[in-house]
C-alpha cells in the first residue's frame, strides 16, 4: 500500500472514500478512527487520515483524485490567509483550554 492522498477535512475524507468505492479501488484510511478521537490540531502522523491504496492502483486513483491534489487557482483563492486575529484566537484557545496539547494533564496536587 502507498499514499495517495492526506484530506484537510473529514468532509473532503468522505468525497474521497466514496469516489474510491465507486471506481472499486481498494483503499485503507490510515489513522482514520484515530483522528476523530483526537480532533483540533493535525499533526502528521498522529491524528491525519491518509489514504492509501495498493500499488497497482496509484496512478489511476492519482487520476480520480486530481481535483483535490492539484485544485484550481480559483479554488486556491478562496483558502483562509494567514491573519493577527487568527493566530491569536489559536493561542489563547491552546493556552487557556489546552486543546492543542495532546498528553498528560498537570494536576495541582501532583508534585
Amino acid at each position: 500500500m502507498v499514499p495517495v492522498y492526506t484530506p484537510i477535512t473529514e468532509s473532503e475524507a468522505a468525497v474521497i472514500s466514496a469516489m474510491l468505492e465507486a471506481y472499486e479501488v481498494p483503499f485503507f484510511i490510515r489513522g482514520g478512527s484515530f483522528s476523530k478521537l483526537y480532533p483540533g490540531m493535525q499533526i502528521k502522523d498522529y491524528n491525519t487520515q491518509t489514504f492509501m491504496v495498493p500499488a497497482e492502483h496509484y496512478d489511476f486513483s492519482r487520476e480520480l483524485l486530481s481535483e483535490f491534489i492539484n485544485p484550481s487557482k480559483e479554488e486556491l483563492a478562496v483558502l483562509p490567509k494567514w491573519s493577527l486575529l487568527r493566530t491569536l484566537r489559536i493561542l489563547f484557545e491552546a493556552i487557556c483550554y489546552g486543546w492543542v496539547i495532546p498528553g498528560r494533564r498537570w494536576d495541582k496536587n501532583d508534585k
